[in-house]
């Protein structure tokens, strides 16, 4: 079975190709595939020009293919900033995706070098598309030294053992025999189940405890969920974080557990 390299396309376009010169020593690769957004007055316009030259002149031998994620209608879709752009990038990527697995092709995608946002998405569409161990998820870690040089597109002589691949846990969704993929796939998905997603069972577990008990305190969420209110504030501050990062937006939260609320209540 042929395999393709799969990596969503954020600010970080080194860790694409970083992680693919690692993961294609244990690996062959006959193909490459770009999940990005609008290319030329993004965010990602200097990040998607680099990575395309790198491509051409580095791995002359394997294809590399740019898919671009579009609004249903075709309008370009810039960056992900509300609900409609969000439905639009998750059926995007579930497409290009279930293309590859249609056609008979072992997937491994790289989620490290895109927004967050986009990486969940990917994370969710590969939950129900993907068949592991034959179908992989990865991320790439690097050290700071690489991190802080621009255009570090290959690891430098001395730094190999230092790059760690990371395979993500991927749990595939239970689909029962004879169920449309594309038909499922199509179905909207909410911005609840988006952060949901984030979150550790244990997070997930104390966070519905607070949906059916809002006004309760730190230590009656403790009492309900058999855990000290200590341990509830460590966990819902490792919440809050994710939430922060989740909505990406910058916005100043001035008060974490209504915001918390209102993404749980589907708000």
């Amino acid at each position: 079975m042929s395999a393709v390299y799969i990596a969503t396309l954020g600010q970080r376009p080194e860790a694409i190709t970083v992680a693919f010169d690692r993961l294609h020593e244990q690996y062959h690769y006959e193909a490459i595939g770009i999940l990005h957004t609008e290319p030329n007055v993004s965010g990602i316009a200097q990040a998607y020009t680099d990575l395309r030259a790198v491509c051409r002149r580095d791995y002359p031998n394997i294809p590399a293919h740019f898919h671009e994620v579009v609004f249903e209608d075709g309008a370009p879709l810039i960056d992900i900033e509300n609900q409609q752009s969000a439905e639009a990038y998750y059926r995007g990527v579930s497409q290009v995706l279930y293309g590859y697995k249609r056609d008979g092709w072992r997937i491994h995608l790289m989620i490290a070098g895109g927004r967050k946002a986009m990486s969940i998405y990917a994370m969710l569409a590969a939950s129900i598309i993907f068949d592991p161990p034959h179908d992989c998820v990865w991320t790439v870690l690097s050290p700071e030294t690489m991190l802080a040089d621009a255009g570090q597109f290959h690891i430098p002589p001395g730094l190999r053992q230092q790059v760690q691949l990371v395979e993500l846990p991927l749990r595939p969704a239970r689909v029962a025999p004879g169920t449309n993929i594309e038909a499922l796939l199509e179905r909207p998905i909410s911005r609840r189940d988006a952060f949901l997603a984030k979150l550790t069972p244990a997070e997930r577990e104390l966070v519905d405890l607070l949906r059916r008990h809002p006004y309760a305190s730190n230590k009656q969420l403790g009492q309900l969920g058999r855990k000290s209110g200590k341990t509830v504030e460590n966990q819902l501050g490792a919440i809050y974080a994710k939430m922060i990062g989740f909505l990406d937006f910058g916005e100043k939260l001035t008060d974490k557990r209504q915001a918390l609320l209102d993404i749980l209540r589907g708000e």
